[in-house]
């Protein structure tokens, strides 16, 4: 089958810029192997110099270009990358069919591992936005469930994720994938929780990254397993270590959402790779039975394999059941005591910590002596860790507004003996006086704001100081800054307003800022300001790295959506040689035949 000539083409328009950034290791060579974008109109925008004029391609965001998207996109990436880079000596891989392939993010991984690719997705719009992003790969149309597809011909590799679970016919796709096979598949797929072999019927959204019909079968993993056999594939193995996503392992919300699976023709000695035989048997559907209850032995079995500090909180929930009002004593990792209750962080600490490349960063930067400023400090995770790091010499400043926060705050410091800490009561803001602070009465009270915060849940009101940092610093004898950390709801920029002063001094700090335009909005303002207002002021910014390496970013995205550290460029070599793991300078730009393209990060794939 050849590429379908689908009637669109890359539109080259006189003068266009582009301010995006590209998926996979292809973000290193920028423009040249691949373009993304996100913007406020759905369109990004590419700078390209060539024969001496500049020319614009111009790139639609998709669904696929959100942030729940780009963090599934970029652990399964990894696992991609994990897993080829195994089967490619062992199988003697040369080329590669990405099924399903979206807008192309997979094809041009496939692509950066050295195998000559192709790609094919049932959406034509999906196939004309994969073009333009990553123009070194054929990418035609193409529908899995028909019998066409197979003119294809063989491929030594076919990948297909996110597909199988969108169709009305999956046995059928996976036959046609038995016949585009040569040597092995890697197929993922969201699978029905249970140990049977099932199929479920849902019914399927009209969304761009759904089913083209309105309704798709949803396997079992063992379906997918037996599928995989009956289709003629003799070897079936299922990975030993999964993508490092929520979707991939079972949560106290939900059960694993996902699987992936490999089969081949021939037996395949990987380590990252286990066996799995096909499904047999099954009980009779139309049998009646009755429950059979849990033996006490076996709910001390359940009870004795979890691990040990989820039996202390099964231990304390049993507890608290009688005693709602307790809180459940937590030891974070810094080794401070936290007394989790009932809010969203609580949640987020007891199950599956918190930003923990921020607090590998801070845990990076801060040292003993230093002065630190917590600009929101909530119920005090990073005035914890700050005090511990930062040591008795050392000083930290919290700022809460909120007095029930507040009120939690100090109890974790009472709790943790940190006498290194002053807490103020104030805002931080542009313009002394007072304001309204609208409290979130549910979990979520982090959202607490001088704004109506953009949430559901019901917010009251209290009246608050609000002071310009500048005034507060004074009262201090304007102390040494060396770091602060801001999170004030969509209130940053107004807290850099009233730190003019601080900000122009001549050892400036180190910032943690949140930048999301989900909380910027009720102020007016789009989030990219933050940025911009630092970058005028001579910062440079960073994205934050799994492990709290920085990564260098461009301060002229359209979006922005996360954490992220500015650093003030005076100081970047004596960054440097903190060992903070910089990645490039913060002005660094890539230089290429196509043009100039500031550093983005991989896989962030905002702004444009």
């Amino acid at each position: 089958m050849s590429p379908v000539n689908d009637g669109f083409s890359v539109e080259i328009q006189d003068k266009v810029k582009v301010d995006c950034e590209a998926c996979g290791d292809a973000g290193r060579d920028v423009v040249e192997e691949s373009v993304g974008a996100g913007s406020a109109d759905s369109v990004g925008r590419a700078e390209t110099l060539a024969g001496g004029f500049e020319s614009t391609i111009s790139l639609t965001l998709t669904a696929f270009d959100t942030r729940h998207y780009q963090d599934l996109i970029r652990t399964r990436a990894a696992t991609i990358r994990r897993v080829v880079r195994a089967l490619k000596p062992a199988l003697g891989l040369h080329n590669a069919l990405d099924a399903g392939c979206g807008v192309g993010f997979f094809s041009q991984t496939l692509t950066e591992l050295g195998l000559e690719t192709r790609g094919f997705d049932g959406r034509l719009e999906n196939v004309v936005e994969a073009r333009k992003r990553f123009p070194k790969v054929a990418f035609e149309s193409g529908d899995i469930e028909s019998a066409e597809i197979t003119a294809l011909g063989a491929f030594d590799l076919v990948l297909c994720f996110g597909l199988l679970y969108h169709l009305e016919s999956p046995m059928r796709a996976i036959r046609h994938l038995r016949a585009l096979t040569g040597k092995g598949l890697v197929i993922e797929s969201m699978c029905v929780p249970g140990d049977e072999v099932r199929m479920m019927l849902r019914d399927e959204p009209f969304q761009n990254d759904q089913s083209l019909t309105d309704m798709a079968f949803y396997p079992s993993e063992s379906c997918v397993v037996k599928m995989l056999y009956r289709a003629g594939f003799h070897h079936v193995y299922r990975l030993t270590r999964l993508p490092e996503h929520d979707d991939f392992r079972a949560t106290s919300d939900h059960e694993r959402r996902r699987t992936i699976s490999f089969a081949s023709d021939r037996p395949v000695a990987v380590a990252c790779l286990e066996r799995v035989a096909e499904p047999r048997g099954g009980r009779d559907p139309w049998t009646k039975l009755g429950p059979e209850p849990e033996t006490l032995v076996a709910r001390v079995r359940r009870f004795l394999s979890k691990p040990g500090r989820m039996r202390y909180v099964a231990l304390a929930n049993r507890v608290r059941r009688v005693v709602p009002s307790m809180p459940l004593p937590l030891r974070l990792p810094f080794r401070a005591w936290w007394l989790a209750e009932h809010s969203a962080l609580d949640r987020e600490l007891i199950h599956d910590g918190f930003e923990t490349a921020e607090a590998e960063f801070v845990a990076r930067f801060l040292r003993p002596g230093m002065t630190v400023l917590d600009v929101g400090a909530h119920h005090g995770l990073y005035t914890l860790l700050a005090s511990r790091l930062v040591g008795r010499n050392g000083r930290v400043i919290a700022f809460e507004p909120s007095p029930r926060e507040r009120r939690r705050l100090e109890r974790h410091l009472w709790v943790n003996r940190c006498g290194n800490v002053d807490v103020q009561s104030c805002a931080l803001g542009e313009c002394a006086g007072e304001a309204n602070l609208y409290l979130v009465e549910g979990m979520h009270d982090w959202c607490n704001s001088l704004r109506v915060p953009h949430i559901e849940e019901r917010t009251s009101k209290v009246r608050v100081e609000v002071r310009r940092l500048d005034d507060v610093l004074e009262g201090f004898n304007w102390p040494r800054i060396d770091f602060i950390k801001v999170d004030v709801e969509g209130g940053e920029l107004s807290f850099l307003h009233g730190a003019r002063r601080m900000l122009g001094g001549e050892v400036r700090p180190a910032i943690l800022v949140e930048v999301q335009d989900i909380r910027t909005v009720p102020w007016g303002y789009s989030a990219r300001e933050i940025v911009r207002c630092l970058a005028n002021e001579g910062y440079g910014w960073f994205a934050l790295a799994d492990d709290g390496s920085l990564e260098s970013i461009s301060s002229e995205l359209s979006s922005y959506d996360g954490n992220f550290v500015a650093l003030p460029c005076e100081r970047f070599g004596e960054f440097c040689e903190m060992g903070l793991g910089l990645s490039k300078p913060p002005v660094e730009t890539f230089q290429d035949s196509r043009g100039t393209v500031r550093a983005c990060r991989e896989n962030e794939f905002v702004g444009g």
